[in-house]
């Protein structure tokens, strides 16, 4: 059992230096990635970060099939204002405090645009 939560706390973690660099979608002059620019592009074969992306399309028919979970990781007061339906308020700053709340049975889906 103690195996298994190291396990899923490792691979949160892992995913939030993930969600991390996939949030800085910027180069180094401040423009947008080609993935950020174009959010119904298809993805990048080889990110930099190596974070898989989904289309909207894809995002839309994992949710219906109970596939996928997303969290938005903008400060609350960003999620109150505009957020994607369904998605669950989790900051940035919170992710690796907040792993253990994160479902082991579904795709997690971070935005943070």
């Amino acid at each position: 059992m103690r195996k298994l939560f190291l396990t899923a706390t490792v691979g949160a973690l892992a995913a939030a230096a993930l969600l991390v660099a996939a949030c800085k979608a910027t180069d180094t002059a401040g423009n947008l990635s080609a993935t950020a620019a174009r959010p119904n592009a298809a993805p990048s074969a080889t990110p930099a970060d190596a974070a898989r992306r989904v289309t909207i399309a894809e995002l839309q028919k994992m949710l219906e099939d109970g596939e996928a979970v997303v969290y938005d990781t903008r400060p609350k007061g960003d999620y109150d204002t505009s957020h994607i339906k369904g998605s669950l308020s989790l900051p940035l700053a919170e992710v690796a405090n907040r792993a253990g709340e994160l479902p082991k049975d579904k795709l997690i889906v971070f935005y943070c645009a």
